[in-house]
């Protein structure tokens, strides 16, 4: 191709060459062309490219704009166990506390040294934001006396304080169906039914039929109350019913609450499951505060009610309920005045926060049925004159108000209560019949 033909193009040319329907066509064919003249021209003629500038490499810190955290409003509960020999302090640490929060919760006022100790295989639950900020601790320890209380502590503001009212707890039913294979007390352990629940089971049908007589083939259905704070199980409560089946005969019983503070166990016909003794320790005083969980007023802390309180007058006698053996009649600090008897080879009372001991008692005296041992008081902690009563069955407290204490009968009213609520309750145990397995409720 000649392209010398192509510079000789007059610019008016191009211009017609452009309009015309072709035009684009005919630039767009010749775009190869001019590249090829530019690089004929360039090429023989090039020169060497300027030499690049230099390069100068220059470093400077720049300070950070100021911020701050905010606290993050997002709580979370987190449980850990208690190491052997862990202090609160230490345990705390190790979680990334802050210091001084843990100094804060150590200096929490109005609080017993003692309940800060933690027992190896105890569980803390704390809780914190995203920045580690505590808010709540919560574990369950022992008090001076033994009794189990859960030590509740949060924060106010800046300052830390044991909770100010008693923790809410819920009360749900834990079922549990136990095949006997060599003893129940075996069976009972390895099904996971609480020992509180043992001792209950044992109590209740005493006066029926002797649970260590149970044997391979035999069965028990229980239902029965597991209390839970925030949704963690703390305690147990009082069995609902239970059912002991043996060599084919079924032993029912049923509980009844007779108003807030007390109950009794009844079979299916709602007859009195125990005799109970003979009388109460106090007459004409009612209860003012039942077995179980409570809040208490000197502690701070939810505390194992392991007895009931009689709401009485300084000074009012106090009597042996049953037969008995003096085990104990002294002073200490928890409950003051205190007297223990001894009743059988299980079973076993205590009465505490006395006025005084009636005149001559001492261990190893035996007293009778409706014999004064001692009078009501306000000594040791305690808030108020009252009778604090317990009741121990092998070493374990259960309600006196369900194993010892005489069993009220049914009035009209109260027979038709008691049969909505154990049809109820019968259902369950139903159910627990029919199944051919063990039943061990994931609580």
């Amino acid at each position: 191709m000649d392209y010398r033909k192509l510079l000789k193009i007059p610019q008016n040319g191009l211009g017609s060459l452009v309009n015309h329907q072709l035009g684009w066509f005919a630039v767009a064919a010749s775009l190869p062309a001019f590249g090829m003249l530019t690089a004929f021209a360039v090429a023989p003629g090039s020169q060497m490219p300027e030499p690049a500038p230099a390069v100068h490499e220059i470093t400077q810190r720049l300070a950070l704009p100021d911020f701050k955290l905010n606290s993050s409003p997002t709580r979370y509960w987190r449980e850990e166990p208690v190491a052997r020999g862990e202090t609160l302090s230490q345990l705390l640490h190790r979680l990334g506390i802050r210091d001084r929060d843990v100094a804060s919760v150590l200096s929490t006022p109005s609080l017993s040294r003692n309940l800060l100790r933690l027992k190896a295989g105890a569980t803390l639950s704390v809780q914190t934001n995203d920045q580690g900020e505590l808010f709540a601790v919560r574990f369950l320890n022992d008090d001076e006396n033994g009794e189990k209380v859960l030590v509740a502590l949060e924060k106010a503001g800046e300052r830390w304080q044991a909770s100010a009212q008693a923790p809410e707890t819920e009360a749900t039913q834990t079922v549990r169906a136990v095949d006997v294979t060599s003893s129940l007390t075996g069976a009972l352990a390895r099904n996971d039914v609480p020992v509180e629940i043992r001792a209950q089971l044992a109590e209740i049908f005493s006066d029926q039929i002797d649970l260590n007589t149970l044997g391979r083939g035999d069965r028990v259905s229980l239902v029965y109350e597991t209390l839970n704070y925030q949704g963690t199980p703390i305690a147990t409560g009082n069995i609902l019913a239970a059912e002991v089946e043996k060599a084919g005969q079924v032993y029912q019983a049923y509980y009844f609450a007779h108003g807030s503070e007390a109950g009794a166990y009844y079979d299916a016909l709602g007859r009195p499951m125990k005799k109970g003794f003979s009388q109460q320790p106090v007459s004409d005083a009612p209860i003012s505060s039942g077995f179980g969980l409570r809040y208490h007023p000197v502690l701070h802390a939810l505390r194992m009610h392991e007895g009931i309180d009689y709401a009485a007058k300084i000074g009012t006698p106090v009597v042996a309920p049953s037969d008995g053996t003096v085990e104990l009649a002294e002073t200490q600090n928890g409950y003051g005045n205190v007297i223990e008897l001894r009743h059988g080879s299980k079973l076993s009372t205590l009465y505490g926060h006395l006025s005084a001991f009636a005149p001559g008692l001492r261990p190893g005296k035996a007293v009778k049925a409706g014999e004064v041992i001692g009078y009501v008081g306000n000594t040791g902690r305690s808030t108020g004159p009252h009778l604090h009563f317990e009741v121990k069955v092998a070493g374990q407290p259960v309600d006196p108000a369900t194993t010892a204490l005489p069993t009220p009968g049914l009035t009209a009213s109260e027979r038709i209560a008691f049969r909505n609520d154990s049809l109820k309750l019968a259902g369950s145990l139903r159910l627990l019949r029919d199944i051919p397995v063990n039943v061990a409720q994931l609580d």
